[in-house]
């Protein structure tokens, strides 16, 4: 059974993950909080794979993790600038945007106007393999499970119905997250409600594994 760092709401198939039960941790330089959703392996401080939401109240700069790539996606609040010196900035304003860069290039950060909140995925360059989008779900959409270890569904705005190929049906919203395997199939994402619905969706194996549930 995966072992995890939060409580989950647990059915035969798909594992969802509650914001209200994310573990808050502090920033490997101890300038802000994170709220840790999952790790992988979860008991190592060199993980293969991590993802946060973390809240960013004041600017400064960000952790160093040399030899991962990260990926921030604004979930609430009204964004963030981000510096990456040589390689350029980037401003995330409306939730849903996000920014690609290397986490050990040296990344600071300006609030926009008051404190913001971002999912946060970090990837080991060496160890794991990614693929990640953004979903606008306006009506049902089919999202594919095969050929990664894992699929995270993270709803960024309004709620969301997921239903895998045996019938099993969960409701995300606010920043929850839906971990799946291929053991899931094909997954059908409907909008839950007539708010706007937007899907963080990240694919994640180890090289090599083309699908393979991990034991952690």
């Amino acid at each position: 059974m995966w072992e995890l760092h939060c409580r989950c709401w647990y059915n035969p198939a798909m594992i969802v993950l509650r914001e209200a039960d994310y573990v808050t941790v502090p920033w490997k330089n101890g300038g802000g909080i994170t709220r840790e959703i999952l790790k992988v392996p979860p008991d190592t401080a060199a993980f293969d794979w991590r993802l946060s939401l973390a809240t960013i109240e004041q600017p400064g700069p960000f952790s160093a993790f040399d030899g991962y790539d990260r990926t921030l996606v604004l979930v609430r609040g009204a964004g963030v600038e981000l510096d990456f010196g040589s390689q350029g900035r980037a401003a995330l304003r409306v939730p849903g945007q996000l920014a690609a860069f290397d986490g050990g290039a040296p990344t600071s950060c300006t609030l926009i106007d008051g404190p913001s909140s971002d999912l946060n995925l970090i990837v080991s360059k060496a160890r794991a393999e990614s693929r990640s989008r953004l979903v606008r779900v306006t009506a049902p959409e089919i999202l594919h499970t095969a050929g990664w270890e894992e699929t995270l569904i993270c709803c960024v705005t309004g709620a969301v119905q997921i239903e895998d190929a045996a019938g099993h049906i969960a409701t995300l919203s606010g920043a929850d997250v839906a971990r799946c395997t291929p053991e899931d199939g094909v997954l059908t994402c409907a909008p839950d409600g007539v708010a706007p619905t937007l899907l963080f969706v990240a694919a994640l194996r180890h090289p090599g594994n083309s699908g393979r549930k991990p034991i952690l």
